[in-house]
C-alpha cells in the first residue's frame, strides 16, 4: 500500500468518524466549564456558540468535499454528522440522547438529508455546486439556531 492510499484511508476515517467528536467535545466543554463556572450566558451568546459548534464541522466537510472531490466520504461524513454527534455527546456526558427515538430519528433523517446534500454538492467541484453546498450548510446552521427556543 502506498503512502497516498494510507493518507486517503486515514482522511476518510477522520472525516466520517472523528469529525463529529469535535462539536461534541466543544458542547460538553461549554456545558461543564462556561455555564457552570463562569456565568449564565445570554441568548445571543448561545446563538454565537451554536454557529461555532456546528459551523466549523460543516465548513470543514464542505472544504474537504470541494478540495478532494470525494463524493462518498464527504456525503457520508456530512450525513452522519448529527447521529454521531449525539452518540459521542451521550458517551461524553453520560446521558442517553437516543431515548427519544421517534423524534430523534425524524430529526436525524432531516439533518442527514440537509447535511448529506451539503457534502454531496461540495464534492461535485463546480462553483455552482459549491454555492448550493454553502446554502445547505447555512440552512443547517439556521435550523440549529432555531432549535431549543
Amino acid at each position: 500500500m502506498e503512502k497516498k492510499d494510507l493518507f486517503r484511508i486515514a482522511s476518510m476515517f477522520v472525516m466520517i468518524l472523528l469529525l463529529p467528536l469535535l462539536p461534541a467535545l466543544m458542547y460538553v466543554g461549554y456545558e461543564q466549564v462556561i455555564i457552570l463556572f463562569l456565568h449564565p450566558i445570554s441568548i445571543k451568546e448561545q446563538q454565537i456558540f451554536k454557529i461555532i459548534i456546528f459551523g466549523i464541522p460543516v465548513s470543514l466537510i464542505i472544504a474537504y468535499g470541494y478540495i478532494t472531490k470525494d463524493k462518498i466520504t464527504s456525503t457520508l461524513s456530512s450525513a452522519l454528522l448529527m447521529p454521531l454527534f449525539f452518540f459521542y455527546l451521550g458517551i461524553l456526558s453520560g446521558e442517553s440522547y437516543l431515548r427519544l427515538s421517534g423524534i430523534i430519528l425524524f430529526g436525524f433523517a432531516f439533518f442527514m438529508l440537509i447535511c448529506g446534500l451539503a457534502g454531496y454538492f461540495a464534492s461535485r467541484g463546480t462553483k455552482v455546486s459549491l454555492l448550493i453546498s454553502i446554502f445547505f450548510g447555512v440552512l443547517f446552521i439556521f435550523i440549529m439556531l432555531g432549535m431549543g427556543h
